[in-house]
């Protein structure tokens, strides 16, 4: 009773476990506003997003450069697609991620330094910092404040369900299975929560073009996802299928027949 109360908690813990790494790498993916070069990049090719950009560097910068305001965003927009323009503007997507996401309140905004390295003109170092019409989008942060307990908490829960399984004694099939159910699990969510749904699901929220920085996010991290996905699954099958061998084991140890010869020697000696 007590090793088949084990194997239960086992397998509880292994699903909460599973859906606190999932919610952990969702996490990192979609709502960690640490932005890199490539998925500025990235987000750039939207061409909405680097018309929006271009267009209001364009309108701040044309006096002081002398240029016409249309003239200079065709200038900037072909600039921005160069990926290495693109990096400079690295930080400007990072402050752009935090604020759909609701971890930035101030306003997303280009400095004159910042503008000097996309209108390529030292003048503009001394116009004010211009601010990006850039709103959160409510859904993100409620996923994102929810996520920032669900993940302690489920976490907190399957340790908790493991010590439970642990000091139940369980067999050691009991424990293989469940960590093999933990390893499949967690390589299903990492997929899911770590690629499908910041790539496709979240986007698909809100008209918002910046939006796009969440997909670009989780492209940049699906070979990662995908090559730990693979081994994690791998993993539990092999303990899966193991604890089956273990269990096949003890069945066939307890069903051995008794050699008749025992009994014959003790009616000897007795």
């Amino acid at each position: 009773m007590r090793r088949g109360l084990a194997g239960l908690f086992f397998f509880i813990a292994a699903i909460l476990l599973a859906i606190a790494a999932g919610g952990w790498w969702l996490q990192r993916v979609a709502f960690d506003p640490s932005t890199s070069p490539d998925v500025a990049r990235e987000v750039l090719k939207n061409d909405d997003v680097r018309n929006e950009v271009a267009t209001l560097v364009a309108q701040a910068a044309a006096e002081t450069v002398g240029i016409p305001a249309d003239q200079l965003s065709l200038t900037i927009n072909a600039l921005t697609q160069n990926p290495a323009a693109a990096d400079l503007l690295t930080e400007v997507i990072a402050d752009a991620h935090a604020r759909i996401i609701g971890a930035r309140d101030e306003p997303t905004q280009i400095t004159g330094a910042q503008m000097v390295t996309i209108v390529r003109d030292q003048r503009v170092a001394v116009l004010p910092a211009l601010t990006l019409p850039i709103e959160e989008i409510p859904l993100l942060n409620t996923i994102r404040t929810t996520l920032s307990w669900l993940v302690p908490i489920a976490g907190v829960a399957g340790l908790a369900a493991l010590v439970l399984g642990l000091i139940a004694h369980p067999r050691r099939a009991d424990a293989a299975f469940g960590i093999g159910v933990f390893c499949i699990l967690s390589a299903v969510l990492a997929m899911v929560l770590g690629y499908a749904v910041p790539a496709f699901a979240l986007p698909a929220l809100s008209d918002n073009e910046w939006i796009d920085v969440v997909p670009a996010a989780a492209n940049e991290q699906l070979p990662l996802v995908s090559i730990l996905s693979l081994v994690l699954a791998a993993v539990g099958v092999v303990l899966i299928i193991s604890s089956v061998g273990l269990r096949r084991r003890k069945t066939k140890n307890w069903s051995s027949p008794v050699r008749v010869g025992r009994y014959s020697e003790q009616r000897h000696w007795s």
